[in-house]
C-alpha cells in the first residue's frame, strides 16, 4: 500500500496537488485534489493531511526539474518527447524550460526542494521525485479523445466548455475503474494535469499495476538532483 502525488503548479489558486492511495488493486483511491497559491500551502497540506494516508512513495511533478546548457535551452528529453507524441499535438506544448512562465519554472522545484528537507529532518519520509508532462500524458494514454486534450486548456473556448472536456477525461478514468473518487472531482484544468501526474507516479513506482509509463532521461543540470522525465504510454 502506498500514496502517490501528482502536482501541477499554476500560480496563485492554481497550485493542484492530487494524491492517489494504491492498495495493490485498481481502482486507487483520488482522496484529494485541491488548489493552492503558494508553495508553503502545498508544504503544510501535505506535512499535515498525507502522513494519515501513509508514506508517499512517488511525487510527479509538471514542470521542469532539469535544465540544458545548450544555448535553445531545449533538453534531450523534451526533443525524445516530441518523438513520441501524436502528430497532432501543438509544438508550443513542448517548449524549453527557460521559456516557461515563471510560476511553473520556480515553484515546481521548490516544492521539490522543500519536500526534501521535510524529509531530512524527519517529518515525512522522503519519495521519489519525478518530472512529468500531464498533457503529453493524455495525448499518448487517452488518445481517442483528442477534442478533449486539445480543449481542456484552449483559452479561445468558454469556460463551461473547458470543463466539459475536463470532464469526460476525468471520466475516462473513473469509468476504466482506475480511480474512485473520495475527494472533490476534478473540474479545473489544473487538477486534472495534477491527476494525470499522479497516476505517471504510480505506473513507475507500481509496474504490477498495468500502467505503462515511459522514463526519459533529464538533462546535465540538475538543482534538485538526477531527476528523470515520465510520461504515460497506456492505460491498463
Amino acid at each position: 500500500m502506498a500514496v502517490v502525488v501528482g502536482v501541477h503548479p499554476g500560480g496563485k489558486s492554481r497550485f493542484a496537488v492530487c494524491g492517489l492511495f494504491w492498495a495493490g488493486r485498481w481502482p486507487a483511491l483520488h482522496f484529494t485534489a485541491r488548489l493552492y497559491s503558494s508553495v508553503q500551502e502545498a508544504i503544510n497540506d501535505i506535512v499535515g493531511t498525507f502522513g494519515e494516508w501513509g508514506p508517499i512513495a512517488g511525487m510527479a511533478v509538471d514542470a521542469p526539474l532539469t535544465w540544458s546548457a545548450a544555448v535553445a535551452g531545449t533538453r534531450r528529453c523534451d526533443r525524445r518527447l516530441r518523438q513520441l507524441v501524436p502528430p497532432w499535438v501543438p509544438s508550443t506544448w513542448l517548449r524549453a524550460p527557460n521559456s516557461l512562465p515563471g510560476a511553473t519554472t520556480v515553484q515546481g522545484p521548490a516544492l521539490v526542494w522543500s519536500i526534501a528537507r521535510e524529509a531530512k529532518q524527519g517529518v515525512l519520509t522522503a519519495p521519489e521525485f519525478y518530472e512529468t508532462h500531464a498533457r503529453c500524458s493524455l495525448a499518448r494514454a487517452a488518445g481517442d479523445l483528442q477534442r478533449a486534450i486539445l480543449g481542456y486548456r484552449n483559452a479561445k473556448l468558454s469556460k463551461p466548455t473547458r470543463q466539459r472536456h475536463v470532464a469526460t477525461l476525468v471520466d475516462r478514468f473513473v469509468d476504466a475503474g482506475l480511480i474512485k473518487l473520495e475527494a472533490d472531482r476534478p473540474t479545473t484544468a489544473d487538477a486534472l494535469d495534477a491527476l494525470a501526474a499522479a497516476l505517471a507516479a504510480l505506473g513507475h513506482c507500481h509496474p504490477e499495476s498495468g500502467l505503462l509509463v515511459r522514463e526519459l532521461s533529464g538533462e546535465e543540470i540538475r538543482p534538485v538532483g538526477r531527476r528523470t522525465l515520465l510520461v504515460l504510454d497506456a492505460l491498463p
